[in-house]
């Protein structure tokens, strides 16, 4: 079935699901991007980003239930299809939450921006391939696990621990994953709200695979056998109209044998956006991301996106343009990249 077609059915499907009379305490909404994506060394192409469904609401008389499923297609995308992101039961007691589930490990900022409040339509490479199952076959970030949090006053703290495999994967003796988040938020000015998290995660490894999220990776980081530890300091200044954020993560792989040598990956990224009229915003971002600090390659990039975002419906609707200034460090290529993005809730 070719992709108008049947993303037209999906918007159907979603749409029905939506306005269906939910039970009290339920709450259902979609919303899809379609991108057209245009860079130097490929022809330009148009896919279905994201058409998705996501719901909460009672499950039982304590507990509230998360699900979230998506469908992709056209991207040129080994994870193109449709995938069950997420499901969760949260029960809260006071201050304190626990969750169980298939959800995003507590680990990262800018993960957790939800990608329709994006101010530049892809995240950071150092934020896709560095965080717990970043870039680790179609987990899409996420692991199966509990977790605690629970906060006091400005401060926020979660502790999971997950299985290590990845959401959609299966169990294949990797984990267990220990990843926590402590948050600090506060207003220091009327309007301005500072922001500033430390995370960790630490897991054991026996069949990993971490070429997708390490390109140049050697050969033996397909079945990588060992440890792999993580950490990630973040800090933003936001406000209605603009924003200034910055993230550091870094990860450190260390083989458990002979065979498998110890690796070492860093990456960052700056960023501003800010409206220049009541329905226009401008935005742009500096990263750098570096998977093997011990090699020096084309792996290693220094990219730059500007980036315009028409909000016709604020976010509920909107129209982006970014373009990418893409370096490499010792093999410069052709493959700056242009992508147009339109979103909408349904």
């Amino acid at each position: 079935m070719n992709l108008p077609l049947y993303s037209m059915l999906c918007l159907a499907l979603l749409t029905a699901c939506q306005q269906a009379v939910w039970p009290a305490g339920n709450k259902w909404v979609s919303y899809f991007q379609l991108r057209y994506t245009n860079a130097e060394d490929l022809k330009g192409y148009l896919g279905l980003r994201r058409l998705k469904l996501y719901g909460q609401g009672v499950f039982a008389r304590d507990w509230q239930y998360y699900v979230q499923l998506l469908y992709k297609t056209n991207n040129r995308s080994a994870t193109d299809g449709f995938t069950i992101q997420e499901f969760s039961l949260t029960r809260s007691l006071g201050r304190t939450r626990i969750t169980l589930g298939q959800f995003k490990p507590p680990f990262g900022m800018e993960r957790f921006t939800p990608d329709w409040k994006l101010a530049v339509i892809d995240r950071a490479q150092s934020t896709d391939r560095l965080i717990p199952f970043g870039s680790v076959g179609n987990s899409f970030a996420r692991g199966r696990g509990i977790q605690w949090d629970t906060t006091l006053g400005s401060v926020g703290v979660a502790l999971g621990l997950f299985d290590g495999n990845g959401a959609n994967q299966s169990f294949a003796g990797n984990g267990p994953l220990l990843a926590g988040r402590t948050i600090y938020e506060k207003y220091v000015a009327p309007g301005l709200l500072f922001h500033t998290e430390l995370a960790a995660a630490f897991r054991y490894d026996r069949n990993m695979d971490f070429t997708a999220q390490l390109p140049g990776a050697p050969i033996a980081y397909r079945r990588f056998r060992g440890r792999d530890a993580r950490s990630d300091l973040a800090a933003a200044l936001e406000t209605e109209f603009w924003s200034m954020r910055a993230e550091y993560l870094r990860a450190r792989y260390l083989g458990g044998d002979a065979g498998i040598p110890d690796l070492s990956a860093e990456g960052y990224y700056v960023q501003y956006s800010g409206f220049v009229s009541r329905r226009v915003a401008l935005a742009a971002r500096y990263e750098v991301f570096d998977p093997n600090r011990f090699v020096i390659d084309s792996k290693d990039i220094a990219w730059s996106t500007v980036g315009l975002n028409w909000h016709i419906r604020g976010d509920f609707e909107k129209l982006q343009v970014n373009y990418v200034f893409k370096r490499e460090k010792s093999t410069e290529l052709d493959d700056d990249t242009l992508m147009v993005q339109y979103q909408r809730f349904l």
